[in-house]
C-alpha cells in the first residue's frame, strides 16, 4: 500500500483509486457518504493530483443571534436543497445569511468570524475570519462533516479546506453569495 503525507495527513491512494475517484453517482441510487477520514483523503489527494485551491473571503454581512441551546438547524439552500442539519448548544450563534441559509457556528469560533455592525442595526454582522482557501467540487459529494452530520454538496459547490480536521461545504450559489476570490494578504480580485 502506497502512503504519502500533504498537510500532514497521511494519504493512501490505492483507497482513493479504488475508492473514490471510480465512484460515479450517475450510477448508483445511493451516492456514498464519506466519512471524515474518507473526505480528508479525498482532498488531500485532489490536492496533490493537481486541483486548484484558490483563496477566498467573506464579504457579506450576516444576522446572527446568540443561541439557548437544543435548536436545530437545518441549512436549506435557495433552490430547496436540504445540505445538512446542525443542533446548536447553549451559546452557539444560528447565523442567516443573505439569501436566507442557516447555519450554526459554535460560540468559541463566532468571535474569530465576526463582529457587531451596528451600522446596520441590532444582529447584524461583518466577517472578520480573513483569507481561506477553498477547492471546487467536480462530483457531488456527500461527507460526514465536522458537526458529525451528513452535509450534501453538488458538483461546482466549494469546500473550505484551510484546515484538513474542519472541512465543510458550501453550495456554489450561496457560495459566490457570501464570498469573494482574494489574494493572500485578502485583498478581492
Amino acid at each position: 500500500m502506497v502512503f504519502s503525507t500533504l498537510l500532514g495527513f497521511p494519504i493512501k491512494f490505492d483507497f482513493l483509486c479504488n475508492n473514490i475517484f471510480k465512484f460515479n453517482p450517475k450510477k448508483t441510487k445511493k451516492m456514498k457518504t464519506l466519512n471524515k477520514n474518507e473526505m480528508r483523503e479525498m482532498v488531500a489527494g485532489l490536492i496533490a493530483n493537481g486541483a486548484a485551491v484558490k483563496n477566498f473571503a467573506k464579504f457579506a454581512r450576516i444576522q446572527a443571534q446568540c443561541a439557548e441551546g437544543g435548536e436545530v438547524i437545518e441549512t436549506v439552500l435557495a433552490d430547496g436543497t436540504k445540505e445538512t442539519t446542525n443542533t446548536a448548544n447553549a451559546g452557539d450563534w444560528i447565523v442567516t445569511n443573505p439569501g436566507g441559509e442557516k447555519y450554526v457556528v459554535p460560540a468559541a469560533k463566532f468571535p474569530k468570524k465576526y463582529e457587531p455592525c451596528p451600522e446596520l442595526g441590532n444582529g447584524w454582522y461583518k466577517p472578520t475570519g480573513g483569507v481561506q482557501k477553498f477547492l471546487e467540487l467536480t462530483e457531488d459529494t456527500t461527507f460526514i462533516c465536522s458537526w458529525d452530520e451528513e452535509q450534501h454538496i453538488k458538483a461546482g459547490g466549494f469546500v473550505n479546506v484551510t484546515d484538513l480536521s474542519d472541512i465543510y461545504g458550501i453550495a456554489r450559489d450561496e457560495f459566490f453569495d457570501t464570498y469573494k476570490e482574494c489574494s493572500e494578504d485578502g485583498s478581492f480580485c
